[in-house]
């Protein structure tokens, strides 16, 4: 039994360092994508200026200031390790900002293809960047989700729970002869070692 105890403290160290870890990265991932969703929202507040001559540009000049203080709430959430809670909140916030503001860009370049208003300049410039933010946030939500379950997983097994068990099938493998082991994991993530 004891070397069944030594055998789970290892397995239980290398994972505990290993979540810590994915962590860590994770998070400096997440602060470095808020940086530049923020960076893309401000950019963003600089291209109205080829919709001034429409008469949604009050409207439009409102969403990206909005856009823009979403994103930098929720940078410095990031950047400070801030609760995955308020993290996602904020990104749904943010999130249904830009879809917000992307319907408003569309209705504006329609209206100014009827007639209704003039777009200064070419504005796929201005697409690219909405695209490239969309992009963005999207990943943003997909690792926070992701660190959420690290995080989960890290409460799940600091809550007392074992991180493996030993699985009894293996003390009676084949006749006369009592194996041992460990199983970790589960589904299709699922390992045994035999001791």
């Amino acid at each position: 039994m004891a070397i069944f105890a030594k055998t789970a403290a290892v397995i239980t160290l290398a994972c505990s360092a290993l979540s810590g870890t994915a962590f860590a990265d994770t998070y400096h991932h997440i602060d470095q994508l808020a940086v530049t969703v923020e960076r893309q929202a401000r950019m963003l507040e600089r291209e109205v200026s080829h919709y001034r001559h429409t008469p949604e540009y009050g409207h439009l000049i409102a969403d990206t200031k909005r856009l823009s203080r979403l994103a930098e709430h929720m940078h410095e959430v990031a950047h400070n390790h801030g609760c995955l809670a308020h993290l996602e909140a904020d990104l749904r916030q943010l999130d249904s900002a830009f879809h917000h503001l992307e319907r408003t860009l569309e209705h504006i370049e329609e209206d100014s293809f009827h007639g209704h208003g003039h777009i200064h300049g070419s504005t796929l410039h201005v697409r690219r960047l909405m695209h490239s933010m969309e992009v963005n946030i999207h990943h943003l939500q997909d690792d926070v989700r992701s660190l959420n379950r690290v995080q989960h997983h890290d409460e799940h097994f600091n809550s007392g729970r074992p991180f493996g068990h030993v699985d009894s099938r293996f003390y009676h493998s084949w006749p006369g002869h009592r194996s041992r082991g460990i199983t970790i994991g589960g589904g299709s993530s699922r390992f045994t070692i035999r001791f």
